[in-house]
């Protein structure tokens, strides 16, 4: 059942990336943000996928809901996915 979950997850690519100290507080200052509205986002390559998301709407002038875009992330997310697969397994 995971081989078949994870076929459905987008494509990774691993890329260095190099952030400033400014940067990671700019990223735990979304993750507060968006912690107030319910969405937990807690690694910072899930914040960032979430902010150049919203920016690339913004650059396009496209509407974009911020709940939304956290629950993609989240959703898209495949340590998540293996977590929450493991959960409802425990459950079912």
């Amino acid at each position: 059942m995971a081989d078949e979950n994870d076929s459905k997850l987008p494509k990774r690519i691993v890329r260095t990336i190099t952030l400033t100290a400014e940067d990671l507080s700019l990223l735990d200052g979304i993750e507060r943000i968006i912690s107030k509205t319910g969405q937990r986002i807690k690694t910072d390559s899930k914040l960032i996928r979430a902010a150049i998301a919203v920016a690339h709407s913004s650059l396009h002038d496209e509407a974009y809901d911020l709940m939304e875009v956290a629950d993609k992330v989240v959703k898209e997310d495949g340590r998540t996915q293996s977590r929450l697969l493991a959960k409802m397994l425990e459950k079912g």
